[in-house]
């Protein structure tokens, strides 16, 4: 998958999640910031085929390393939950959910060895692994990528309705500072 079916298969069930969890419970201070969460769903590819495909080819040959392991994402978790609970800062954790769904989208369970690892030895090396151009120049003439990150655009353009972004200026307060109407009513004290 590419960017905009990571951000639109990852942007709906969190727009979902964030949106019931302030109308049952509200919440106990600001409301979360989704674009951490949009941020963890693209994480494991910009680190993981910048340092294994472009920085350090020769030594990992594979654009799938630390960021898609699940030790990785249990960390973040890890890490987010120490965030909120000491601090009331849900940033980390989402980042961390984003990294999750990032996981799943790529079914990273079907290469076990960096799945899990470090438990089952290193990652595996692909030499005929192409440079990151010829992948793309690749995935473009893929209908399933297309018709994926179609997909990821009209989930992506839900989610984003659904928190009640709808007009340019909405739109705008999101990107800047992470706010949505339809979740800023459910913040403490509003």
């Amino acid at each position: 998958m590419f960017l905009l079916a990571h951000l639109g298969f990852t942007a709906a069930p969190g727009a979902v999640a964030a949106r019931w969890w302030g109308e049952s419970r509200g919440f106990a201070g600001k409301a979360p910031d989704l674009r951490w969460l949009l941020a963890g769903s693209m994480l494991p590819d910009v680190v993981d085929k910048t340092v294994g495909q472009v920085f350090f080819k020769p030594y990992f040959e594979n654009g799938r390393i630390f960021c898609h392991t699940f030790i990785f994402a249990l960390l973040m978790f890890v890490a987010g939950t120490y965030q909120v609970r000491r601090k009331g800062d849900s940033r980390i954790i989402l980042l961390a959910c984003g990294v999750a769904g990032h996981l799943v989208l790529d079914r990273i369970w079907i290469e076990p060895t960096t799945a899990f690892w470090p438990a089952l030895g290193p990652f595996v090396r692909y030499p005929s692994l192409q440079t990151l151009m010829e992948q793309i120049a690749e995935a473009l003439g893929d209908p399933i990528f297309w018709t994926t990150e179609i997909g990821g655009v009209l989930l992506l353009v839900l989610a984003l309705r659904y928190l009640g972004i709808r007009k340019k200026d909405d739109l705008k307060a999101f990107l800047l500072h992470g706010l949505s109407p339809s979740l800023v009513q459910f913040e403490a004290g509003y």
